[in-house]
């Protein structure tokens, strides 16, 4: 079991109706999208500790989770950021490249600063539902959502095959640390290489074998919850 999913079925709110953690969850997601930035750090405060309390989480290993999508997060509003134009003029700042300039001006800066925090207090809301919901819970939810039944059967193969993925990850990584496969530069992109294709020849060969046990129990193509 992935820690994420052990922290979800341990915290405290565990008993509380999935659908109404789902309402929740979707009236703070909008809440962020329209509300100006002052507000969204005030949601972006309560919520994570709230996080924090509810699924005993460590304040430091909660803010190293929030690291995860910062670099996707800081890419997004750099490309917001700058610009590039034939006149300084039109810049609060700018850096002189070749006859242009490439800088950031107020509506820029003022586009990226909403877009940060927006961005920021969604995902923070994001890992309180994912945290506090057990996957079960999920498609419950989905479920109860009126969401396609291909939908749903989708996301719960997708989810079993995380774990799927995962275990052949290890399981090869493990024996290749053995014989110090990792060892050296030439030996780590050999052994690289060669976890890459074993990785990818036994997830199919795990694929294969699931289809063939839900054929021996006549598997119909619907997965009831």
């Amino acid at each position: 079991m992935l820690l994420i999913d052990k922290i979800a079925y341990e915290n405290r709110l565990l008993d509380l109706s999935p659908g109404i953690k789902g309402c929740l969850y979707l009236f703070l997601l909008i809440s962020c999208f329209l509300s100006p930035p002052i507000v969204q750090v005030l949601i972006s405060l309560i919520i994570g500790g709230v996080t924090i309390f509810v699924t005993k989480v460590r304040a430091s290993r909660y803010f190293k989770w929030l690291l995860v999508p910062a670099p996707f997060l800081v890419i997004s509003i750099l490309t917001i950021l700058f610009s590039v134009s034939s006149q300084s003029k039109d810049f609060i700042f700018q850096i002189p490249v070749f006859h242009h300039f490439l800088g950031i001006s107020e509506a820029s800066l003022y586009l990226g600063t909403r877009l940060f925090f927006r961005s920021a207090s969604c995902v923070i809301c994001t890992y309180f539902f994912i945290l506090t919901v057990p996957f079960h819970q999920i498609l419950l939810i989905m479920k109860k959502a009126h969401f396609p039944a291909l939908l749903i059967e989708l996301t719960m193969l997708m989810y079993r095959f995380i774990f799927i993925f995962i275990d052949e990850l290890l399981i090869i990584k493990r024996a290749q640390d053995m014989r110090f496969g990792f060892k050296g530069l030439k030996n780590s992109y050999q052994s690289l290489g060669v976890l890459i294709k074993l990785l990818f020849f036994q997830t199919f060969d795990r694929f294969n074998k699931m289809i063939l046990s839900l054929e021996m129990k006549f598997f119909d193509g619907d997965f009831p919850l």
